[in-house]
């Protein structure tokens, strides 16, 4: 009769238990009342952990931090799921039955925007700071599926209006239970493998760094402040269940621990050849960010004295849970944009034949000369990156062959994988391009050190013809001033000649444009911006046009200014106009070409709307404000708009402006012709974009 009790008693405790899972639908803590004495508590909903967290209608689409940012206030959305670091979550119970959850790629915890209690409220990252909106409520649904309630409001993360589709922004509303209220957690990794850099979670702008991208046996390991550079760039590799090895793309090597006592350095060394130990294993743990620990020694990856100065050491140490030790792990590209040289492990650098300027011309190797023919722009694409060369023109295999041997050559960029290059980690800090289409290497040919030596695909295999150092590099233009004389860095050539007729800084993509230059003690040219105080006729509907100097913007932009308070008149040019009769008349004026639409003889709206056309199908449209250049052109639409009996297409433009600066436009409207900002214009922002066809426009050298 005893066991028989007994029994009894636990089948109780046990039916207890599953209906207080049934009725607390997931509660973190709940407690049954007490049953013989017996209180029964569930235990946690999540198990502390990285996940991704999917719409339960749609597990294509996760929650993501917008632009993978860093920054405080950064959004919280759903995007198309990439497994980026901004799509993963580590989610750590807090206490009392509420969890903070943690962006992997930020350390920065979901919070709703100043704790609201408002449905609607923003839901965004903020650095943790126990405010009630970082801390959530878990509930599991019958199906799986969970809510995240805010302890701030009691109401539920939801996807606003179910729209399951990229950049849907995620709000806190009034706890439902629909389904945009319900999310899937997959657990996954901490990290990926790929190229990452390693940076302070207390100091993003401080990173892990190999001093001068030394590619030296043994090298102790820094930090330094952030810069896109080799020095601070690594490759994961995974070599366990959150275990990775770092690769250093400064030399190839491996970081390690020195030796396995506390404090010791931690350094680069050995190769692709060295085969994986402890000493160089780190096991992947989170701490408000990453935490890596030697698999050999069970020391912490340690800022010493956690500073953020430059050079500040980096050791092992115990853990202790401090910031010194805590990582953003932020998956990065292994060249950041812009012009380098690209010397080759032979000896030579990576060579435009001759300068030549014509399609299909050949790339070789030849001795360093430092000009504009040995500097090549690399630009980061989704499927790879391009190499440019001088002319804009990008490298290419020749008919997009997959064989071994075939050409490289400069050609049109057209989008295809022939064109696009993988960059990949070698040994000694060098880097080898594998074709996107052919999975060949850049190479030379024969391994040949003459000059003129070709330059080909081939299959990889390490040797010195497919190894390439990358050095940052300036692309020379502009006019100069030597003894009296005048000179130019013709951007065709890269040749400093004289008597040049072709200068065209736009080609280069200087940081400014000008009208005056400023030279230094080599001659060399300084631009700068036209400003009103260069227009020495004055402006307004009286002032006579100016003497025109310098490239075509600079031209553009002299004649807009000098139109400042002109009167809002169609077809008076040049005393008055409409929005696109000052920019079709400052382009005619400026240059005798490119476009003249009569500007006030058709409709106004007709007269932008082909402008914008011309531009899009020449050049297309550029959308970010920070990708203008002075004299792009910037268009305006207006859904309101009507013509006829019917609404105009919302792809018109109805407004067109000059940009100048700063989010300055030079325009004609309603008040006249007036400086203006771009963001703050009335109608709806349609982009824009350069005008000319192709940069080769002519101009003269002044006397």
């Amino acid at each position: 009769m005893k066991n028989k009790k007994i029994l009894i008693s636990v089948l109780i405790v046990i039916l207890a238990f599953v209906i207080s899972i049934l009725c607390y639908n997931g509660e973190v803590y709940a407690s049954a009342d007490n049953i013989r004495g017996i209180k029964i508590y569930m235990s946690r909903v999540v198990k502390d952990g990285v996940y991704y967290i999917a719409c339960s209608q749609d597990a294509n689409y996760v929650l993501d931090i917008v632009d993978s940012s860093l920054e405080n206030e950064a959004n919280l959305d759903i995007w198309t799921k990439n497994d980026n670091a901004n799509q993963k979550f580590y989610i750590k119970y807090d206490g009392d039955g509420y969890y903070r959850i943690y962006n992997v790629n930020s350390a920065k915890v979901i919070d709703v925007a100043n704790a609201s209690e408002e449905s609607g409220a923003n839901v965004q990252q903020y650095e943790s700071n126990n405010s009630l909106g970082q801390r959530w409520k878990i509930r599991k649904n019958i199906d799986g599926t969970y809510n995240f309630i805010a302890e701030c409001s009691g109401k539920a993360l939801d996807v606003e209006d179910s729209q399951y589709k990229d950049g849907t922004n995620i709000s806190q509303y009034t706890y439902t239970n629909t389904y945009n209220q319900r999310f899937k957690l997959e657990s996954t990794e901490l990290l990926n493998e790929g190229i990452v850099s390693i940076r302070k979670a207390d100091n993003s702008n401080v990173a892990i760094d190999i001093p001068n991208a030394t590619s030296e046996e043994g090298q102790n390991v820094e930090v330094y402040e952030t810069n896109g550079g080799i020095s601070q760039k690594f490759e994961l590799q995974r070599v366990g269940e959150n275990e990775v090895r770092i690769r250093t793309a400064a030399s190839g090597g491996w970081l390690k621990e020195e030796s396995s006592k506390e404090g010791a350095n931690v350094i680069q060394s050995g190769n692709s050849e060295t085969k994986p130990t402890d000493a160089d294993t780190w096991k992947v743990e989170w701490n408000e960010g990453i935490v890596l620990v030697n698999k050999e020694s069970g020391l912490c990856l340690t800022v010493k004295d956690n500073s953020s100065e430059n050079n500040a050491e980096v050791i092992v140490m115990p853990k202790d849970g401090s910031d010194s030790q805590s990582f953003l792990v932020t998956e990065e590209d292994l060249i950041k944009e812009g012009w380098y040289e690209i010397e080759s492990k032979l000896g030579k650098m990576m060579d435009l034949s001759n300068s030549g300027s014509d399609l299909g011309t050949n790339i070789d190797l030849y001795e360093k000369n430092n000009q504009n023919n040995q500097k090549f722009k690399i630009v980061k694409q989704s499927d790879g990156y391009v190499i440019y060369t001088m002319h804009n023109l990008a490298l290419d295999v020749e008919n997009a062959s997959m064989e071994d041997g075939a050409n490289i050559r400069q050609w049109e960029d057209n989008g295809a994988l022939c064109q696009r290059w993988i960059p990949e980690i070698k040994d000694g800090g060098y880097i080898s391009f594998k074709n996107a289409n052919s999975g060949k290497y850049i190479n030379v040919e024969n391994g040949s050190t003459e000059n003129g030596a070709n330059i080909e695909q081939y299959t990889g295999n390490d040797s010195d013809s497919q190894l390439w150092k990358l050095t940052e590099t300036t692309f020379v233009t502009g006019w100069v001033s030597k003894n009296g004389q005048w000179y130019c860095y013709d951007p065709q050539t890269g040749q400093l000649v004289t008597n040049c007729t072709r200068v065209d800084p736009m080609m280069t993509d200087p940081a400014q444009y000008g009208s005056l230059y400023d030279f230094d003690s080599e001659g060399r040219a300084t631009w700068h911006l036209p400003t009103q105080a260069d227009i020495t006729t004055g402006t307004g509907p009286d002032a006579p046009l100016p003497t025109l100097t310098g490239d075509r913007r600079q031209r553009v932009l002299q004649l807009a200014l000098s139109r400042l308070g002109c009167p809002y008149q169609s077809g008076n040019a040049p005393t008055g106009f409409v929005c696109d009769g000052l920019t079709a008349w400052s382009y005619t004026t400026a240059l005798g070409d490119w476009f003249y639409t009569g500007a006030g003889s058709r409709e106004d709206l007709q007269d932008a709307s082909w402008q914008w056309e011309k531009i899009k199908n020449r050049n297309g449209i550029k959308y970010n404000l920070a990708e203008f250049k002075p004299g792009d052109l910037v268009f305006f639409g207006d859904t309101s708009l009507t013509q006829g009996g019917g609404n105009m297409n919302y792809d018109k433009a109805y407004h067109a402006g000059i940009y100048y600066k700063d989010d300055i436009m030079i325009n004609a409207r309603s008040g006249g012709v007036d400086l203006y900002s771009v963001s703050g214009y009335y109608m709806d922002w349609l982009g824009g974009g350069s005008p000319y066809e192709a940069e080769t426009s002519r101009v003269e050298i002044p006397n």
